[in-house]
């Protein structure tokens, strides 16, 4: 009878593990981070502040790993309030229209030792299925919440054009005064729910 119950337990306590938990992104301790090429010359870095959703994960099976993410465009900072009101602007994002960012996980995929997720992005209206190669951390204490956290990191080119952020002034040279292509680092720390 004892053996019995021991074998019940320890079945409930491996199927615990093995069950994916919810965890809600910090925005405080959450960033996404752009960047993208001015002029030919130098890297735009900027990022936005705002940063919601939450992150499914299961240790014991990243393949139960999905996302649901939005971020505010007002949220944007580049440590220069002229770019910050360029970005949010109708010539490229225009936060009034589309004040959303959002990607939506559909499936989890893993080729070649890398996890992916795939699911749809939506910029500017727009929505495309992207695959988003990512990494997590975790789940370990988060101290001043006493609770499981995770670090969820990931980062992903993108077409803006594919999102319809058309603007496409050059300079005499021919060179774009903005390039097409815009590098997105995610940096997110999520705490158990």
């Amino acid at each position: 009878m004892k053996a019995k119950l021991f074998f019940f337990v320890t079945l409930l306590f491996v199927s615990a593990q093995a069950i994916a938990q919810n965890f809600k992104i910090d925005a405080g301790h959450s960033s996404v981070q752009i960047e993208v090429e001015r002029f030919g010359v130098v890297d735009v870095v900027g990022r936005f502040k705002d940063v919601q959703g939450t992150i499914t994960y299961s240790a014991d099976d990243p393949s139960k790993t999905s996302a649901n993410s939005v971020i505010k465009v007002d949220s944007y900072d580049a440590n220069n309030i002229g770019g910050e009101d360029a970005v949010k602007s109708v010539a490229f994002l225009d936060a009034a229209n589309y004040p959303e960012i959002s990607f939506k996980s559909k499936s989890n995929v893993t080729k070649e030792g890398q996890n992916f997720l795939v699911g749809d992005l939506t910029i500017h209206g727009v929505t495309n299925e992207i695959e988003l190669p990512y990494r997590i951390k975790g789940p370990l204490m988060d101290l001043p919440t006493q609770k499981q956290s995770i670090a969820f990191t990931a980062s992903i080119t993108i077409n803006r054009q594919d999102y319809g952020v058309k603007f496409n002034r050059q300079l005499p040279n021919g060179i774009k005064l903005v390039a097409d292509e815009v590098d997105i680092t995610l940096t997110i720390l999520a705490i158990a729910e």
